[in-house]
């Protein structure tokens, strides 16, 4: 779906927003002191917090993860296609006491949320133009950015009914394309239905209840790589 002007122009600024409200706030806490995320990471995806001066129209994202689909034209110029949300609500994340939830409970609504209208993008289309034949596929942006800050090329695709057609045909000429299988039914479903679209697909499976967010924050940066051959 190509943007106008106008759609371009409104997310660029939401995002420069929600970028300067990062610091310090229940985003940085989630991500940087409960995921494992680093700083660099964080900066080098531009990931901002919904805080309490959040633009009209996004007043309803208030408590989650700012989330930009970048993309850097034919001439270096970036622009954002599209802004997605991952809840980090208290009530939602946390117990009673505060503590981070291994489990969480996201009532009446979904972890991520996309704005009304929007429409199904690979995350993090700049590791397409890397010099690489190798390539990972991660279903959701928190493991395409833990693969990335582990040294890995990677795209997020959002779910199983995230892969379209026309998305092949970005993926001939490699190598190997990993397919990053959460240890769950639905990981392995999402992993199975986008390897067997690509003749160099292969189903990578993390263990039973992890990903590979869990699994570089309970084992490191080794334990991800050696699931490819990298470590």
């Amino acid at each position: 779906m190509r943007l106008s002007d106008e759609r371009k122009k409104l997310l660029w600024g939401a995002a420069k927003v929600f970028r300067e409200q990062f610091e310090g706030s229940p985003a940085e806490e989630y991500l940087v002191g409960h995921r494992c995320l680093d700083q660099e990471t964080a900066e080098r995806f531009s990931l901002g917090y919904v805080g309490d001066s959040a633009p009209s129209g996004f007043e309803q994202y208030r408590g989650t993860v700012a989330v930009p689909y970048l993309r850097r034209g034919a001439l270096g110029a970036w622009s954002v296609v599209a802004l997605r949300f991952r809840c980090v609500r208290p009530e939602c994340v946390r117990d009673a006491n505060g503590a981070f939830l291994d489990e969480e409970t996201h009532a009446g609504h979904g972890k991520m949320q996309s704005m009304a209208g929007d429409t199904h993008r690979i995350y993090n289309t700049l590791a397409l133009q890397q010099e690489s034949d190798e390539i990972a596929v991660c279903e959701g942006e928190p493991d395409t950015w833990t693969a990335v800050m582990c040294g890995l090329p990677a795209v997020g695709i959002q779910g199983v009914k995230g892969w379209k057609s026309h998305f092949d045909k970005l993926f001939v000429g490699y190598r190997r394309v990993w397919v990053l299988a959460d240890g769950d039914e639905a990981g392995r479903e999402f992993a199975e239905t986008v390897a067997r679209r690509l003749p160099s697909g292969l189903v990578v499976p993390f263990d039973s209840g992890m990903d590979v967010n869990k699994t570089y924050k309970n084992h490191g940066r080794e334990a991800v790589l050696n699931k490819v051959g990298k470590g």
